[in-house]
């Protein structure tokens, strides 16, 4: 509670003064030492209230009416510089500090070395630094010693009569002086040395921090360029469907109308299959790429349902078995599940995936090889499916590159297969889409095993 008091009391002065937004209208050093002076001034006016009656009725009883007019003075000086809203806040340190050099003068004159004067005189010397500034802070520690120097001279030449003088020789007061006179300046330049450090400290911390800002707005710049260049890539690709998509298909059909309605030879005959052929390959090759775009945008609806494993299994094993047979490749599925086992999951895209990994397991396998789709079971509601082949086999420096899009590894065409190099990068996607992630071990010309685990959705 009397921290929030407190704090109240603090922000209510702020306001008082008008210096809400000073943190904005001056350096970050010169805040603090304002900040840090007015919640001093602030905490000062309380104390002194409540520790000035008291003074000056003990200066009454003990007959020290000096305490008394110094006390006095001191209090109404600091309501009148707390209150005087004109004043700017360097005179306000100005009078506050002149206050309290004055009074632990008279202190020290008044009371001498057993009183608090010269404590106080040390204090002020480092408030003055902390709040001011170091320049300050040793203009009030050479006051101080104008003022010792002063006592001793009056002392030694006996100028004024004071009690305090009495107290001991001439030589052991210029001693203790002069202690005091270093011990302050040694702590002044102490504190000096502190702030100094902090204010560096906090000037290479700003601008470390502008240059992370000024990176993180590099980044963030790029990171929506790149989005902006995927989404025109992507509305490249939507729009260039039908401009691309439609003249393929024409040439296909053409090519079918040729060969089904003209009476030609067989050369003529094996130019329309090379036509057919490729324009099939171009046509596959453009959307795997308009695939990958889809599945890059991450807009792909997720539909569940009940799929049976064994049909998911005949239903590849008969879309598979032609084109693989086409290459000399034996290719079999193998169901270590119950015949009824059912995964929830999404249908399409489990076909998708599956369908892109043996058809890159296909497409780089040696003719007379083989290819599996086999399905494990985990647990309960968990299946494994696993695709391996004895094609050329992947090195191991690049397993965790060929999951990248247009990444291939058979640079020397050994296999003589054809595409982008987005097969295994859009089952990647797939499967991660289904909450599954993609495995691959494989070993140079003795084949691939890829295989990943879905659980019910």
């Amino acid at each position: 509670m009397l921290k929030n008091l407190w704090f109240s009391y603090r922000e209510w002065y702020i306001n008082y003064l008008g210096l809400q937004d000073h943190k904005t209208k001056t350096d970050r050093l010169s805040y603090y030492r304002d900040y840090l002076f007015i919640s001093i001034f602030t905490l000062t006016i309380v104390l002194g209230s409540v520790s000035y009656f008291p003074s000056i009725i003990a200066a009454i009883v003990l007959d020290k009416w000096f305490v008394f007019y110094a006390d006095t003075f001191a209090i109404l000086a600091l309501f009148f510089c707390f209150f005087y809203k004109n004043l700017s806040l360097e005179n306000r340190k100005l009078i506050f500090s002149t206050t309290f050099l004055l009074l632990s003068f008279g202190l020290v004159l008044d009371l001498g070395l057993g009183g608090n004067g010269t404590t106080l005189l040390f204090m002020l010397s480092v408030l003055i630094t902390l709040y001011s500034s170091t320049k300050s802070g040793i203009y009030s520690v050479l006051l101080t010693a104008l003022f010792y120097f002063t006592v001793i001279v009056v002392k030694y030449f006996k100028i004024i009569e004071i009690n305090f003088f009495v107290e001991g020789p001439i030589e052991g007061l210029a001693i203790v002086f002069t202690n005091n006179i270093i011990f302050c300046l040694l702590t002044v330049y102490s504190v000096s040395f502190l702030i100094q450090q902090l204010h560096n400290a906090y000037v290479k911390e700003n601008e470390l921090q502008q240059m992370l800002k000024k990176e993180h707005e590099v980044a963030l710049n790029a990171k929506n360029q790149a989005e902006q260049a995927n989404k025109l890539k992507t509305a490249f690709l939507s729009n260039m469907s039908h401009e691309i998509k439609t003249p393929l298909y024409g040439i296909t059909g053409s090519t079918e109308l040729l060969k089904s309605s003209l009476n030609i030879n067989e050369t003529h005959t094996e130019y329309i299959q090379i036509i057919e052929n490729n324009s099939n390959l171009l046509l596959d090759v453009f959307n795997d790429v308009l695939e990958i775009s889809r599945l890059e945008s991450g807009n792909l609806p997720m539909n569940y349902s009940q799929i049976k494993i064994s049909d998911l299994l005949n239903y590849l094993e008969k879309e598979f078995t032609k084109k693989a047979k086409d290459k000399d490749i034996l290719f079999s599925t193998v169901n270590s599940l119950d015949e009824d086992r059912i995964l929830i999951s999404d249908k399409d895209k489990l076909l998708r995936a599956l369908g892109h990994i043996i058809d890159n397991a296909i497409k780089f396998s040696r003719n007379k090889g083989f290819v599996n789709l086999i399905c494990y079971p985990i647990n309960s509601n968990t299946v494994e499916f696993r695709v391996r082949d004895n094609g050329i086999g992947i090195p191991k420096v690049h397993l965790d590159k060929v999951s990248l899009p247009f990444f291939t590894i058979d640079l020397d065409n050994r296999t003589g297969a054809h595409g982008a190099g987005l097969g295994l990068a859009i089952a990647k996607s797939y499967i991660s889409l289904l909450g599954g992630a993609l495995q691959i071990e494989s070993n140079i010309d003795e084949g691939t095993e890829v295989y990943f685990q879905l659980s019910d959705q």
